[in-house]
């Protein structure tokens, strides 16, 4: 019949003494001799197995620029420009109304051309916003991209951010909108503004998760020598 395992961990003996000795012990008691015991192989990493090496550390995205990573990327939200959009309805609604009541038929084409020619332009204006900025950020950078037909492109490194304030009003809170102004010790941009951006909180978390990360190895920015 097979041993019980109680069995087999009874069978300890001293090497040097020949005495048996209790399975838990590190030494003899009879002569003091330290116990030993073969490393079981299921204790051991399987990678140490199969390859004899240790395995890979895990990249470093805050440090190594071949590892760095994107976290989010936006531009503007659409519906940020709500409030504006309200304000042109109901001035609309109000011209058109004095205009039916208190004008002739060229007072009421006069108004249609201007709320006609208002919405054109709001729309032209927010869409130069919307489309003219894209921001991307990175376990390491922080970009901002200007203009449509000619691009300007601003890179920060997160290791000199200083500060991040948000700003909502009451419609961007209720729309999940905001902006992000970003401090830092850069002598070109000192302030970048991230404008009209969906959920400022969470992208203001990334920023600073990931500012923590390449400062925890005790990183130098170093601006002048």
């Amino acid at each position: 019949m097979p041993q019980t395992a109680d069995k087999v961990r009874a069978k300890l003996f001293c090497h040097g003494c020949g005495k048996r000795i209790h399975p838990a012990s590190r030494f003899c008691r009879h002569c003091g001799t330290k116990t030993i015991r073969k490393e079981k192989p299921q204790d051991k990493d399987p990678r140490k197995l199969l390859t004899g090496a240790k395995p890979a550390p895990p990249p470093d995205v805050h440090h190594d620029p071949a590892q760095e990573m994107p976290i989010w990327h936006g531009r503007p939200a659409w519906r940020s420009f709500s409030p504006a959009w309200c304000v042109w309805f109901a001035v609309s609604v109000i011209l058109l109304l004095a205009a039916s009541n208190y004008g002739g038929g060229a007072l009421a084409q006069a108004v249609w051309l201007f709320i006609a020619g208002s919405g054109v332009g709001l729309f032209v204006r927010d869409a130069l916003i919307v489309y003219g900025r894209r921001y991307h950020l990175t376990t390491q950078r922080l970009f901002v991209h200007r203009g449509i037909l000619v691009r300007v492109t601003d890179q920060m490194e997160l290791i000199r951010v200083d500060d991040v304030r948000q700003s909502q009003s009451i419609i961007d809170r209720l729309l999940n909108t905001g902006h992000l102004d970003i401090f830092s010790t850069d002598e070109t941009d000192e302030t970048i503004r991230l404008q009209s951006i969906t959920d400022p909180e969470r992208v203001a978390e990334a920023i600073r998760v990931n500012t923590r990360g390449v400062r925890n190895k005790g990183s130098i920015a170093v601006e002048k020598i």
